[in-house]
């Protein structure tokens, strides 16, 4: 399969919900998932394939819930070309 990019953001929320605890916890778990990835303020960029990508994700909502989080809110967006795309692609012309 090609490798992928998302920009994922996730939104943990809940009564009494320490985001500022939560948020660098989900952080840890995308550097310790070994996939390249490029925080920016709103979201986080992750380069791999679509599967490993999405096992992340549902790890990261399921990581907010056992850290307080009620629910969880999450934005993605996948871009995909039959040949891949990566991080440094996306870059090249900026």
């Amino acid at each position: 399969m090609a490798t992928v990019t998302a920009g994922i953001q996730v939104l943990p929320n809940g009564q009494d919900v320490d985001t500022y605890g939560v948020i660098p916890s989900i952080i840890g778990s995308v550097k310790e998932s070994g996939l390249k990835y490029k925080v920016g303020p709103m979201e986080t960029v992750v380069e791999g394939e679509i599967g490993e990508i999405l096992f992340l994700i549902k790890n990261l909502q399921q990581d907010s819930i056992k850290l307080g989080a009620s629910e969880v809110m999450t934005n993605i967006k996948l871009h995909y070309k039959p040949n891949g795309v990566t991080i440094d692609d996306k870059l090249t012309n900026v």
